[in-house]
């Protein structure tokens, strides 16, 4: 804030002021060395209104520069909340990167439930009525096949988002950084105003009676002016402190949302994958026990068939062991054949005892006529 410069003059009595340059707390404090530097240039300027003449080309350039005090300070202060910053959040909230990730994500995780469908395990059907093949758990996974390429292209729309988030941390950081230092301008333009204020009111009340027409310019020309400007500049100081806070609020914010889509595409990806999995694993299971029952069953059926086996066996056994071994028919049959084949033998027997008889004496009769046959051949 360049300040006309002026000749050494000799100061003016000390009056007393009716405001004090620390009538209010500096927001932002100033080194020792900058508010002695702007003392000096306050008691300069003021002893120039009081040397110059009226009616002078550089008394009326010193009230023109009383009407611009601050205004460069405040101008370049209001712009910095116009930048880059501001014009690339410019787009509606649902016109983001990160809105339009995330909506999608929650839309397909949402979709992806298995919740969502009840029962996996249930038969598919057309209205509830007429079966499509199939249970829910394979349609399922086929929903889940086909979003898969969404859900992988929105999580890189996520990370570039994420990114967005970052390199609007490092903006932030930028605009903070020059936030401060038009504040530190702002507040040595206050001290200013606020000391140039002090000092006219208080020779503006000295003047009264010695050259009131000199208290009348200074008052209406310059100290109005001043207070004017002074409350503008301190208007946008608040404005100033006020942006600057709010950014920092939007730096910590900005890093919780940093970290919050790094989980979403991490943890929240992972829940949805373990989901996957159980369900996956769930529906396999439920298969093998559907196959663990089918084996079941077949055991529980050849247990059956077995012991029904076992009883015909059991009943045969005990049929088999009630009869003989060669069975009532067939001893029957033997014993006949037996008794028959004695009954022929004793027949034999008589029979033969008749011809051994026959027999007996037709050997006899041989016999008796063989000595004298064996007599007449053995004498000759």
């Amino acid at each position: 804030m360049p300040v006309p410069e002026v000749p050494q003059v000799p100061q003016a009595p000390e009056v007393l002021t009716p405001v004090t340059a620390e009538a209010s707390t500096e927001l932002v404090p100033i080194k020792p060395e900058a508010r002695a530097a702007i003392d000096q240039q306050v008691e300069r300027f003021v002893a120039a209104l009081l040397h110059d003449d009226l009616h002078d080309q550089a008394f009326k350039v010193r009230l023109q520069w009383t009407l611009a005090l601050g205004r460069e300070e405040v101008a370049d202060a209001a712009g910095l909340m116009q930048g880059p910053l501001m014009q690339r959040h410019a787009a509606g909230v649902q016109d983001q990167a990160a809105h339009e990730a995330l909506a999608g994500l929650r839309a397909q995780i949402e979709a992806l439930n298995p919740d969502r469908d009840g029962d996996l395990l249930r038969p598919r059907k057309l209205w509830g009525l007429i079966p499509l093949g199939g249970n829910r758990l394979d349609a399922y996974f086929r929903r889940h096949a086909q979003a898969v390429p969404l859900v992988q292209a929105l999580v890189t729309q996520l990370y570039t988002a994420r990114d967005g988030l970052q390199r609007d941390g490092v903006d932030i950081e930028a605009v903070r950084g020059k936030l401060w230092e038009a504040m530190q301008k702002l507040a040595a333009a206050a001290y200013f105003a606020r000391t140039l204020d002090a000092r006219l009111a208080g020779q503006v009340q000295a003047l009264q009676a010695s050259d009131p027409q000199r208290a009348r310019t200074l008052s209406e020309d310059a100290l109005f002016y001043v207070r004017q400007n002074l409350q503008d500049i301190q208007t946008q100081q608040a404005v100033c402190v006020n942006g600057y806070l709010a950014l920092d609020v939007l730096r910590k914010t900005g890093r919780e949302l940093i970290i919050g889509c790094t989980r979403v595409a991490t943890t929240g990806l992972s829940a949805l994958a373990v989901a996957q999995v159980v369900a996956r694993a769930l529906g396999h299971q439920a298969q093998v026990m559907d196959l663990l029952g089918g084996v079941n069953a077949s055991i529980g059926d050849l247990a059956a068939q077995t012991g029904r086996q076992l009883g015909a066996h059991v009943a045969q056994s005990a049929q088999f062991a009630k009869d003989p071994a060669l069975g009532l028919d067939r001893i029957r049959e033997m014993l006949g054949q037996t008794v028959q084949a004695i009954e022929v033998m004793d027949r034999y027997r008589e029979e033969a005892v008749q011809v051994l008889g026959r027999n007996e004496g037709m050997l006899r009769q041989q016999l008796g006529q063989a000595p004298a046959r064996v007599t007449t051949t053995g004498g000759g």
